[in-house]
């Protein structure tokens, strides 16, 4: 196989196995079979397939996600991964996305966007074993199928005292991006990440998000008369009436109890 696409990553990068196929010059390290499931599942209802198409503009995705979307994020950034790893280290972010966070990141992805450079699923990482100073992976947990299996292979691929960089849903309705699996308090995502050493945890999208969020699901689900097409219009009209509320999480988000009815978590750990 034709390894130029390595002369587009960092040297640092090593692979436990090779890719099965190029796609458009990325390695693809998912079986055929899984890789059309999981792009046909991207293309399925009214917002997946608006959210698929939104993420080919970045800028116009990133505003609509940071300014329009249910939540905003007061806790730990991922860019805030950077404090913690030397210059120069070799940080992933997986599930990146059609964004690139630092010229020098690796995005990992299961869609062939512009700015990803390696196409793998979470649950079987394709780097070698104690490889890599830094992961980001901000709000995918909860569109694991096997979250424990994802944490395994995250602390196999950091070397000893590799950072990671973490955001997932706790209080919030069904997501589907594809798919949309799990929810997590604070002691869930300490026990999952139990081989870390956390360093710091907070809420990230706080109490008012999650009321809204809740609120927004509701109006649209009472009002649509079981359309789904509607139910989506109504939403995402709710989204944009509330979105000035949001402001209130400014306040209530340091409430000593806010995680207890939280959007949302992040966190820094460091690998033992």
């Amino acid at each position: 196989m034709n390894q130029d696409f390595k002369k587009t990553l960092p040297p640092a990068v090593r692979f436990k196995k090779p890719p099965e196929r190029l796609i458009a010059g990325k390695p693809l390290f998912i079986a055929d079979a899984g890789y059309k499931e999981i792009r046909g599942d991207l293309h399925t209802g009214f917002i997946n397939t608006l959210k698929t198409a939104l993420k080919k503009i970045p800028w116009l995705y990133s505003f609509i996600f940071y300014f329009v979307a249910p939540a905003i994020f007061l806790g730990k950034q991922p860019k805030d991964l950077f404090k913690y790893v030397p210059r120069g280290a070799l940080v992933l972010e997986i599930g990146s996305g059609n964004r690139r966070l630092h010229p020098e990141i690796v995005n990992v992805d299961i869609y062939p966007w512009e700015m990803v450079d390696v196409l793998a699923d979470a649950h079987d990482l394709p780097f070698a074993d104690n490889s890599v100073d830094g992961v980001i992976f901000a709000w995918v947990l909860e569109h694991m199928k096997d979250p424990v299996q994802v944490a395994k292979e995250i602390h196999r691929v950091l070397k000893p005292g590799g950072v990671l960089y973490l955001s997932t849903n706790f209080i919030t309705p069904y997501h589907p991006s594809p798919k949309d699996y799990y929810r997590l308090t604070a002691d869930g995502l300490r026990a999952l990440f139990k081989y870390f050493e956390m360093l710091e945890m907070k809420p990230d999208v706080g109490p008012t998000c999650a009321l809204l969020s809740v609120f927004q699901e509701w109006v649209a689900l009472a009002f649509s008369f079981g359309n789904k097409f509607l139910k989506d219009l109504i939403w995402m009209t709710m989204v944009i009436l509330t979105s000035p509320f949001k402001i209130i999480d400014y306040l209530l988000i340091h409430h000593p109890a806010a995680e207890t009815i939280t959007a949302g978590f992040s966190f820094i750990a460091r690998k033992k």
